[in-house]
């Protein structure tokens, strides 16, 4: 294949790959839903959900912003309804979705699997069960 004919081949497929990613990034957001989503902060062993944004792009930055360490990580994007992050005894984090507050926090829970059931703090008497530690939901929510 001749240069010349690599390069036409090369520019067309970075027009169709633009014009894909424009038409799909256009679609995502919708006038009249809302967005949300998940960050986790491990070295700070925190996590926040906002929800209710206008679009996908401001779910993200008001999630990194409000979770503030150089290390979180969005673990989760969502459409309308609500989310939870939940933590295991053994410092594990779940998360997720659900049409109501308590529904999001109990699959939230649930998610943990292993990390769900008590375990003996080793510092305590008394185990810890996993436990939800935050949550949030938009406008639209049951």
């Amino acid at each position: 294949m001749s240069l010349a004919r690599m390069a036409a081949l090369t520019a067309a497929m970075t027009v169709v790959g633009c014009t894909i990613g424009a038409a799909g990034t256009a679609a995502a957001d919708q006038p009249g839903q809302y967005y949300g989503a998940i960050a986790v902060s491990r070295l700070k062993n925190s996590a926040v959900v906002d929800a209710g944004l206008p679009s996908k792009t401001t779910a993200d930055a008001a999630v990194i912003r409000d979770c503030s360490n150089y290390d979180c990580e969005i673990v989760l994007h969502f459409t309308g309804g609500c989310a939870a992050v939940a933590q295991g005894a053994d410092g594990q984090f779940g998360w997720a979705t659900g049409g109501s507050k308590s529904d999001a926090e109990q699959a939230a829970v649930t998610s943990l699997g292993q990390s769900n059931p008590p375990f003996p703090d080793l510092g305590s008497a008394q185990a810890q069960p996993a436990h939800v530690v935050t949550s949030a939901c938009g406008p639209d929510a049951q």
